[in-house]
């Protein structure tokens, strides 16, 4: 698989699971202004990985809180890099909605939300 220079993939990551799911389909990465279906391909493995991660940062963030001693919370700093990203993929999970729902993005975060759990729940059976 050929990536434009800089671009890195980590072992292990969703990042790696979809770019090796598309090598196993014959896409080659190396023709980025290849055709729509393979756009569309890795704007569907990208999706895939971005709600695979907001659910892993949403499982670590219950987990720690139920682990936590009553009255005990977990230093805030410890959560910010997850909320940073956790944000950003909500804020393109919005966006993307918005595509097919004319509402304001303040009215549709929480579907959003639920897309995106949902997306992830999928992502998860799709292995």
């Amino acid at each position: 698989m050929s990536l434009p220079p800089g671009i890195m993939v980590p072992g292990g990551s969703g990042c790696a699971r979809a770019a090796e799911q598309m090598r196993r389909r014959g896409l080659d990465m190396g023709d980025w202004g290849g055709a729509a279906t393979q756009r569309g391909l890795m704007a569907e493995a990208l999706g895939l990985a971005m709600a695979r991660r907001a659910a892993g940062i949403l499982d670590r963030h219950r987990d720690v809180l139920a682990r936590a001693a009553p009255g005990a919370m977990p230093d805030p700093a410890e959560f910010a890099a997850d909320d940073a990203i956790f944000t950003a993929v909500l804020d393109a999970a919005n966006e993307c909605l918005g595509r097919f729902d004319t509402r304001p993005a303040g009215d549709r975060w929480c579907d959003a939300l639920l897309q995106l759990l949902q997306l992830a729940q999928s992502a998860r059976e799709a292995g």
